[in-house]
């Protein structure tokens, strides 16, 4: 942990100081700063520290990115005195408040509050599609029988996730609404409850205070739950404007019950569920006849929307169609091959190349970008050098091409090598025969391809010392 006390001191430095930054988060490969003033930052300067592959400023923050050992460096970062974002997600302060007058367009705040909700549901998610992987699996092999207890068992819970995603949204939500967790959950929770489900499946008419309310299975459902969240936190803080300070603790939580419930049911939970079959719908759409088309195009542009920070907007996408069919071929297909054509470009690079560094930073990046981390792949070898972005682009095209024109399905949240134990389900060997083809396609195309483009004294410059730096340290 040490060795990163030095670039995590350097990077602070180049943000204008920790008093120039309100908090931090961080994802898969990135460090993403609120800073208090984004012109303080010196972004030359950061670009050229030992260990930063790249720097990616958005309106709402500013991301430096450094790779799959990013968890590492954020912890050095947070020992230095620059404030854990998570860990104040919850507090009231006055960094977030400035925080939240920064002046961001409506689109970029919608997209950061879904994918703030949604993005860490997709651990359950992975992990619930491996059980109906087994299963599959099991039945295709007369493993078990599908009437057996394990079976019956394992098959429920594989199911949990999936039917209980409205309860998991609540617990996100309410952390980014800044809301009451135990309150949300109830609230959400209302959707679920026995006695409803099966008052809705009776098709007796249900009313409360002699307002109608639909009839609607809320199991597995995504946009409902979030919009009942977001109309909680303007319901809570109206609460508590109105209640008096002695009596707060009992009728807060109490009065937001009492008004969001009812409302849910009455009006924010069918509008959602018509939102929802919306987007089914628009997906139905996508993945329709000419679906092979979208799936090609996403593929190829999936590099220049992970520069943009923009795939971070894909996730409610794929987690609607997991929620409501518990599979996906659009946006996890496509990025399945961006990821892949990415690494067969860099492990070109690093096989053409004859110097030590650019095959070991090469080698790694590529490895890393097999495995669905693609930014040290595309910041610091195939960006670097361009023809193999150009390679990665078109065979990603192609391989999409193919996967949407064989209907290529994943039944379990992927975006990289791993998605090979994504492929077995309902569609059977077929599938995963098709599957498999694609991503070899992917590596094998883009490899081949930036051998022919790339030509040899493009490649023996080596990288920056501080690429080097940066990038070695993922192998």
């Amino acid at each position: 942990m040490r060795k990163y006390q030095q670039l995590a001191k350097e990077i602070i430095q180049g943000l204008g100081g920790a008093e120039n930054v309100n908090s931090a988060v961080h994802c898969a490969t990135r460090l993403r700063f609120d800073l208090k003033n984004p012109e303080a930052a010196n972004i030359d300067s950061l670009k050229e520290i030992d260990g930063v592959v790249g720097v990616n400023p958005t309106p709402t923050q500013l991301q430096v990115i450094i790779g799959s050992h990013v968890g590492e460096v954020f912890e050095e970062v947070i020992q230095q005195g620059v404030t854990n974002g998570d860990a104040e997600a919850g507090k009231q302060s006055v960094a977030s408040t400035t925080s939240a007058k920064k002046e961001t367009s409506i689109l970029n705040k919608v997209v950061d509050t879904i994918t703030g909700c949604m993005t860490p549901m997709i651990p359950a998610l992975t992990a619930a599609g491996m059980i109906k992987v087994i299963l599959s699996l099991s039945t295709t092999f007369n493993w078990m029988s599908n009437e057996s207890s394990t079976y019956r068992v394992l098959d429920f819970i594989g199911d949990g996730a999936f039917y209980f995603m409205p309860i998991l949204l609540a617990v996100f939500a309410a952390n980014k609404f800044k809301v009451n967790t135990s309150i949300a959950i109830i609230v959400v929770g209302v959707f679920l409850h026995p006695n409803f489900s099966q008052w809705v499946a009776s098709g007796d008419p249900i009313s409360f205070l002699g307002m109608p309310i639909q009839g609607v299975i809320y199991a597995a459902s995504v946009i409902p739950a979030l919009l009942t969240i977001w109309a909680m936190s303007y319901i809570e803080r109206g609460v508590d404007k109105i209640t008096p300070q002695s009596l707060k603790i009992l009728l807060n939580p109490t009065l937001t019950l009492l008004i969001t419930a009812p409302l849910a049911l009455i009006v924010i939970g069918p509008l959602g569920n018509f939102a929802g079959q919306g987007l089914a719908w628009v997906i139905n759409l996508m993945e329709g006849q000419l679906g092979f088309i979208m799936v090609a195009l996403l593929a190829a542009a999936m590099p220049f929307i992970v520069m943009t920070g923009m795939h971070h907007a894909l996730t409610p996408i794929f987690v609607a169609s997991f929620a409501a069919t518990g599979t996906e071929s659009l946006i996890l297909v496509a990025q399945v091959c961006a990821n892949l054509a990415q690494g067969g470009a860099t492990l070109a690079v690093a096989f053409k190349s004859k110097q030590k560094n650019v095959k070991s930073i090469a080698a790694a990046a590529g490895v890393s970008a097999i495995m669905g981390i693609t930014e040290p792949a595309l910041y610091g070898i195939t960006m670097k050098y361009k023809k193999p972005l150009v390679a990665a682009c078109i065979s990603a095209g192609i391989s999409g091409c193919f996967a949407g024109l064989m209907h290529v399905t994943l039944y379990v949240p992927q975006n990289s090598l791993m998605a090979i134990l994504g492929f077995s389900g309902d569609k059977g060997t077929s599938n995963i025969i098709a599957g498999i083809a694609m991503m070899v396609m992917s590596v094998v195309l883009s490899f081949v391809l930036t051998l022919v483009l790339q030509k040899d004294e493009k490649i023996e410059a080596a990288p920056t010392e501080k690429s080097a730096k940066g990038l070695a340290v993922n192998s």
